[in-house]
């Protein structure tokens, strides 16, 4: 059984990382501020619509967009590669990274996430979306968190960008 102290303890240790986290602001749990890999980042045309393929070991993104007057306009889809395109359960989302000139991230917003099933037709890969770009940016990158399965496996799988 705990004595009082213990619990004292634990509560305080508790109530200080709260605090931490706290301080810490936002980007703690964020890419706000880090560098995106260099094999990461997609330059972006002015104009368009222009078509690219991102690809990584799990997902692949086939998008067009359109840049005009600071403003992303992006539609494609997400096709599973083999490492996950047979399991028919997936929870999964797909972040883009806007970057500065040096290859810092400056804002970060979800380009696509699922969770669902493919036996019961849950599964939606299209994605589209307009936003606009913070001053100077001319460059993306991607990063992606999920997991698939079936009942008896789970594959977790990830990229940082």
């Amino acid at each position: 059984m705990k004595t009082i102290t213990q619990i004292a303890l634990a509560a305080a240790t508790l109530a200080g990382m709260i605090f931490i986290s706290g301080c810490a602001g936002p980007s703690w749990f964020s890419y706000t501020g880090w560098e995106a890999k260099p094999d990461n980042r997609s330059a972006l045309e002015e104009g368009g619509p222009h078509a690219a393929i991102w690809t990584s070991n799990d997902l692949a993104l086939h998008y067009r967009y359109e840049l005009k007057d600071n403003r992303l306009d992006i539609e494609g889809h997400v096709v599973p590669q083999n490492r996950i395109k047979h399991f028919p359960n997936l929870t999964a989302w797909v972040s883009i990274h806007f970057l500065d000139a040096d290859g810092k991230i400056v804002a970060t917003h979800r380009l696509w996430s699922q969770r669902g099933s493919r036996t019961l037709g849950g599964l939606n890969w299209d994605f589209h979306h307009s936003w606009p770009l913070p001053p100077g940016d001319r460059a993306v990158a991607f990063s992606f968190s999920g997991h698939a399965g079936d009942n008896d496996t789970r594959w977790d799988f990830w990229q940082t960008p």
